[in-house]
């Protein structure tokens, strides 16, 4: 790893730096052998390849100053964040979950961002205009919007789980020792620590995770839940699963999920006792004040509230702190490292779910999409998915599916391409075998309220470059879904 500067990049080092490497790739890009130099020098650089579905648009990002300049600072940030792991600075007892330094600077583009949207607002071509700020809070970019939705979308697949006579199950699996800093109770510098970043230790995670819904769809077994990664007090993540399944297959399952867990260094010390820990949700207990309910929804629930920055308690890596002042060292962690905090496992579209949502006043002819429509409205999650063919049946085969078209500039009728020259599509509504339902009917820009003096002149912003409003669109820097 290189040795990162004491001081943070900034945006204008990081462009001069862009404009480097840029030159670069014109080089490589004309060499006969381009595709493995260019390989070998984003190795070198650390740089993650771009994702792209043509040469074309994987060169153009190559030669793009602004693609450069966000990849640097963001390795830069990590570089930062890895040399205090390595110093032992992120620890139980000390900076718990990422630096000091770090959730400094999270919190300080948090709040350029707000700061930004309070000079925007959106409007539409029908004459509407919203407030940024309100937007930003009626949005999954509201801590308590995203936990509501998340609650129900969990208590909706617990319900659903009921009506199957499903079971529940509630997994951790946690990383080998050499991706830890710490070891023991999280206070003993681990001789065994490879400097794996949380980021590699998230992948090693994403990894397995993929081996293990492999092996078990070769058994025709169909998973469904929510999963939680979470950090320990040294920043390495560990995932909290809550699965449904059917009761014959609980056995294969944890059988499954424990030996790929432990396929890697298993004769470690400990390993059997602390990375893997599975228990059977059971519904009803016998306590001396009778029987008592319990909801697998319950079991995950402090974790969801707790990652979000809710307070459910004193936070266990931190007996001083509740998980309401430690919620914004867990959420700047995610930013940094790049984790996806939430994943629903299984199930149907939550996209799908947003856009039915839209059509809250909207008579529907149509009886499925009506009837689905009535459980999003209603927050049944439970029904909404019965609607749409239960679990066990494959996307494309459900019985509604999202409506997308490619975005055409209305003046010269031609196909619109993003900067990359890829293909814009934009999803417009929601259909069935039978019909088609609207539910984008207007067009929203985003500008600076001192450019809007009346609502006379708000026609003139929808020209080549309109867009979507992001209303319904999390902002990352606030929260991920």
């Amino acid at each position: 790893m290189t040795t990162p500067a004491s001081r943070p990049l900034t945006r204008k080092k990081a462009r001069k730096l862009a404009i480097i490497h840029v030159r670069e790739m014109e080089t490589n890009l004309n060499h006969i052998s381009s595709k493995t130099l260019i390989f070998l020098y984003l190795k070198r650089e650390r740089i993650e390849a771009p994702k792209t579905a043509d040469d074309e648009s994987y060169a153009l990002r190559l030669l793009c100053v602004d693609w450069w300049a966000r990849k640097l600072l963001t390795r830069d940030r990590r570089d930062r964040e890895a040399a205090q792991i390595l110093k032992g600075n992120v620890a139980k007892g000390r900076e718990i979950f990422c630096s000091d330094d770090t959730i400094k600077e999270v919190k300080e583009r948090w709040s350029a961002t707000i700061e930004n949207m309070r000079h925007k607002m959106i409007v539409s071509d029908c004459g509407d205009e919203l407030d940024m700020i309100t937007v930003m809070k009626s949005s999954l970019a509201n801590p308590e919007n995203l936990r509501v939705e998340l609650m129900v979308r969990m208590a909706g697949l617990e319900r659903y789980a009921d009506e199957c006579g499903d079971i529940g199950m509630f997994n951790t699996v946690t990383c080998p020792s050499k991706f830890h800093r710490f070891s023991g109770k999280g206070t003993l510098k681990n001789r065994k620590y490879s400097g794996a970043s949380p980021q590699a230790a998230q992948r090693y995670l994403t990894k397995i995770w993929s081996q293990i819904r492999a092996e078990l769809a070769r058994w025709n077994v169909n998973l469904y839940g929510f999963r939680v990664a979470e950090p320990h007090a040294d920043g390495t993540p560990h995932w909290h699963l809550l699965l449904f399944m059917k009761p014959d297959m609980e056995y294969l399952v944890t059988e499954c999920i424990q030996e790929y867990a432990l396929n890697e260094d298993s004769n470690e010390k400990g390993a059997a006792e602390n990375r893997f820990q599975s228990t059977r949700i059971v519904k009803e207990i016998m306590t001396k004040d009778g029987i008592k309910k319990v909801s697998a929804t319950g079991y995950i629930a402090k974790y969801i509230s707790k990652n979000i920055g809710f307070d459910v308690g004193i936070d266990s890596e931190d007996a001083t702190q509740s998980t309401e002042q430690t919620g914004d060292r867990v959420r700047a962690w995610a930013s940094t490292w790049g984790i996806r905090q939430f994943q629903q496992i299984g199930g149907v579209s939550v996209t799908i779910w947003r856009e039915l949502r839209r059509l809250k006043h909207t008579e529907i002819e149509d009886e499925t999409i009506r009837q689905a429509r009535d459980c999003c409205i209603a927050s049944d999650w439970a029904g909404f998915l019965t609607i749409m063919g239960g679990n066990d049946i494959k996307r494309l085969e459900r019985e509604i599916q999202l409506l997308k078209k490619i975005a055409v500039n209305e003046i010269t009728g031609e196909v619109q391409l993003n900067k990359y020259q890829e293909i814009v599509w934009k999803i417009i509504g929601i259909s069935t075998h039978a019909n088609d339902v609207i539910t984008h009917l207007k067009k929203w820009k985003i500008i600076d309220k001192s450019q809007l003096e009346c609502a006379s002149e708000i026609a003139h912003f929808f020209g080549t470059g309109s867009r979507e409003a992001p209303s319904l669109r999390p902002f990352g820097a606030l929260g991920v879904l």
